[in-house]
């Protein structure tokens, strides 16, 4: 009886495909080696030379860290479990790390010694694993969903568009009708567990694919350089040196130790920079937190505001914060150590993400933005669905008032960030700008001196009570 009931439904299901999807994902299937050739890779080896990209918001088109990582990839896509050795390349050679992921724990060997990892490399390996291109057009061809979506021109070539489900991600495929394969995967989704992407809430995911090879022996041909985009700007470039498909991978190689899993679902490990387990990364408690001279507040935790400043009686905070968690934490601590504090506001400066705007927008704190801190804004605010009317706008050079006492905003081109904030605070003999590299320092403290401010510390995003003003040096 059970037979009688699937076989109609499955029928049905089938019925209801969309021919015209089908005919696009059959095509890729094709080109790439056919059905039976794709289904059959289990596992890959993939040796990859990754080039990580700064997601800055401003008009360069060019925004390389200058980190390049060199990696091997153990993939055992039925576990799931994803063994993935990373080098990185230093002035004094090479540095390794190794990040094991398997099925939902996800640990780490840094300098020999195995601890565990955070949850947010769970999710990077499920969409790793997604979208791998040998994966994905079978995954799309076995949607029920699967729909044909209008064509559509980029860059004077003509695309078949296909939406379906695969995974926990609901894409839009994009294939060149000249010759039939992959060319995008484009969609959106969240990584609220991730120190760097949290702050952007939901965002557009764009994955391009190209250099498309055939792997010897193997009998298909896949494409060997992946483009991400993140945020609508480049996150990352991974260029394939070599590909094996179905290697036999040592069972040890991507085995968990019950004492390691317990450790990673204990929540406890935390480093300075990140939390492990299955928390956020940046769920980090403020420790180390103090109070200096009764008038900054150092809060001393990856990812937290720079900092606070008293000014007339109320405390100013400077930046966001790389989360709602991070920035509320902050406040918390302020009003725990001075129960009567009087929060006169957030002022956002910083060229960087400011994920605790999505939860002041809903606060009544006063939050005051500048422009060179209004492009990171603007996405974060659309990741998390909230819109900007409660935030302030600031435009050119000013006084700013905060209870009885006022600071000067002013913008100076920084090397590598234009149209940065200073913030001088006359009654602290204080200055502040986001950017804390040695160059940028420098312009600051020659801006400083140009205009005959008085202060005796100049502050940053990495330290916000600051450093003695800067002897000059080099003429400026």
């Amino acid at each position: 009886m059970l037979r009688l009931l699937v076989l109609p439904a499955f029928a049905a299901l089938v019925h209801s495909r969309d021919p015209a999807a089908l005919t696009v994902l059959d095509t890729a299937v094709a080109r790439m080696g056919g059905l039976a050739a794709l289904r059959s890779v289990a596992r890959t080896r993939v040796d990859v030379i990754t080039e990580w990209q700064r997601t800055t918001l401003d008009a360069r088109p060019m925004t390389a860290v200058g980190s390049y990582e060199w990696s091997t990839e153990l993939r055992d896509y039925s576990i799931p479990a994803w063994r993935y050795t990373r080098r990185f390349f230093a002035a004094n050679g090479l540095t390794e790390i190794v990040d094991l992921v398997v099925d939902s724990v996800a640990l780490q060997k840094a300098s020999g010694k195995w601890g565990p990892l955070n949850v947010a490399y769970v999710d990077e390996r499920d969409e790793v694993f997604t979208f791998a291109p040998e994966r994905l057009v079978v995954l799309a061809r076995d949607a029920a969903d699967a729909r044909a979506q209008p064509d559509t021109v980029i860059g004077g070539v003509r695309c078949a568009r296909i939406t379906a489900t695969v995974g926990t991600f609901h894409p839009t495929l994009f294939f060149r009708r000249g010759d039939g394969l992959l060319a995008l995967a484009r969609f959106r989704a969240a990584q609220p567990r991730d120190f760097g992407l949290a702050p952007w809430g939901e965002m557009e995911v764009d994955i391009w694919y190209s250099r498309w090879l055939k792997i010897a022996g193997a009998g298909i041909t896949v494409p060997t350089q992946l483009d991400v985009y993140r945020v609508g700007r480049p996150y990352k470039r991974m260029t394939a040196l070599s590909v094996v498909i179905n290697p036999v991978i040592p069972p040890e190689s991507l085995a968990v130790t019950d004492a390691l899993r317990a450790a990673f679902l204990s929540d406890t490990a935390r480093s300075q920079f990140i939390a492990f387990g299955r928390r956020p990364m940046f769920d980090l408690p403020l420790d180390s937190a103090r109070i200096v001279g009764n008038a900054f507040a150092l809060f001393n935790t990856n990812g937290a505001p720079a900092g606070a400043v008293k000014l007339g009686g109320q405390w100013l905070m400077l930046e966001a914060g790389i989360a709602p968690l991070s920035l509320q934490r902050s406040l918390d601590f302020i009003r725990r150590v001075e129960p009567a504090a009087r929060i006169g506001g957030v002022l956002v400066t910083g060229p960087g993400a400011a994920g605790g705007i999505a939860w002041l927008t809903t606060q009544a704190i006063p939050t005051w933005v500048t422009p060179a801190a209004r492009p990171y804004v603007a996405p974060v605010l659309r990741g998390s669905k909230q819109g900007s009317a409660a935030l302030r706008m600031i435009e050119g050079a000013r006084w700013f008032h905060v209870g009885s006492d006022s600071l000067r905003l002013e913008t100076v081109d920084l090397p590598d960030y234009p149209s940065t904030t200073v913030v001088y605070v006359p009654s602290l003999h204080w200055a502040y700008a986001s950017p804390s590299g040695p160059a940028q320092l420098d312009f600051v403290a020659a801006y400083v001196r140009s205009r005959g401010w008085a202060i005796d510390r100049l502050g940053s995003g990495r330290a916000f009570y600051g450093i003695p003003l800067p002897a000059a040096s080099n003429g400026r």
